[in-house]
């Protein structure tokens, strides 16, 4: 398994393709690298409504003043559906005065258009509800044994886990409700989407300029398919979901730097150790105090292999990006207006994971 190299993916051209409506989730995030947006979920009406989960994006382009009275954001993003080892690149565009509503946690759900194939549905990752108030939920199954299905569906809750991403140790402030878009664990490979393998490990390799690429192996939680053969299926409201961790590429071989979503089949639910997610006619719910989000997210070095394994570790603290939250401001148009070309990393101290000893 490869921390992903994007240059191997195709880039959309002129023909076939088309300017399509919806909304994006995002976030305004600063490192050591700069500030970037980023992406969470993208959602269109294709049929039903359906969510794409980026795996690749490019740093954003800010203009200001573009059009009359606006100004526009472009990223370009990578998305497909579960397994899928062919995706495509879209390019999404943000107007200033978009913002549909500010979440918690400091991301922000905007209205844009993106250019796209014309047929979008075979790339979504799943489907979604879209209420009146313009807000959203989207299908994700938990995996788990038979005799844990039938209780899940008895008590109607999903209970938390304390183990970080890889598995290995526990969390002390925060647990967990693993989600993931997988319909169904049917092979190792599926196993190794969602941070398990039946050996134990899972293999990672550097994306830099050496002749001779290092490769990173990571114990990981065993399990096999034979483990995981039920699926509770929910519907969870995105303003429930953690936000994933990031790889940064370096740039390569006169190809641009790219940053990589973490393991983007796997969605989690962060609350206090011990709390669950009720479950009522298959939609997730879950009391405001005991939701736990963070201020930032770890932010691995692909060139490195301390950095290709700080995501699924979680106690990386020191390769990270701030979520910079925007609950009393109108969009990051206007924050990047009043502070243009500045730093804005340094003097952060945001709560950390933390997680027992190794």
């Amino acid at each position: 398994m490869l921390a992903g190299d994007p240059s191997r993916f195709s880039r959309p051209g002129l023909g076939g393709f088309d300017t399509h409506e919806g909304f994006i989730k995002l976030r305004l995030g600063h490192s050591l690298r700069g500030s970037v947006l980023v992406p969470d979920l993208l959602f269109g009406r294709f049929g039903p409504w359906r969510f794409f989960q980026p795996s690749f994006f490019g740093p954003c382009q800010i203009g200001f003043d573009v059009e009359p009275g606006a100004d526009v954001a472009t990223l370009s993003m990578d998305v497909a559906p579960p397994r899928s080892k062919n995706p495509t690149r879209i390019l999404v565009r943000i107007r200033s005065g978009s913002r549909v509503r500010s979440y918690l946690d400091g991301s922000q759900l905007h209205q844009c258009e993106f250019v796209g194939p014309r047929h979008m549905a075979p790339y979504a990752a799943g489907t979604a509800h879209k209420s009146s108030a313009d807000d959203f939920q989207i299908e994700l199954f938990h995996h788990t044994t038979p005799n844990a299905y039938a209780s899940i569906v008895t008590s109607g809750r999903l209970r938390s886990s304390r183990w970080n991403l890889q598995g290995t140790r526990k969390l002390r402030n925060v647990a967990y409700v693993y989600l993931t878009s997988l319909k169904n664990i049917r092979s190792d490979e599926d196993l190794q989407r969602i941070a398990m393998a039946s050996n134990g490990e899972i293999k990672f390799q550097t994306t830099s300029s050496r002749r001779l690429e290092e490769v990173q192996t990571l114990v990981v939680y065993r399990e096999n398919t034979s483990g995981r053969t039920s699926a509770v299926r929910c519907f969870v409201p995105v303003e429930l979901l953690s936000s994933p961790h990031l790889y940064f590429h370096p740039s390569v071989r006169f190809e641009p730097a790219w940053y990589e979503i973490v393991s983007p089949e796997i969605f989690k639910v962060g609350v206090l150790p011990g709390a669950e997610l009720s479950l009522l006619r298959h939609v997730a719910g879950c009391a405001e105090e005991d939701r736990v989000s963070f201020d930032y997210v770890v932010l691995g070095d692909a060139s490195e292999l301390v950095g290709l394994a700080a995501p699924y570790d979680e106690e990386e603290t020191k390769c990270v990006m701030h979520t910079e939250h925007l609950l009393d401001r109108v969009d990051f148009f206007q924050f990047w207006r009043e502070r243009p070309n500045s730093d804005q990393t340094t003097g952060r101290r945001p709560v950390t994971r933390n997680l027992d000893p190794a």
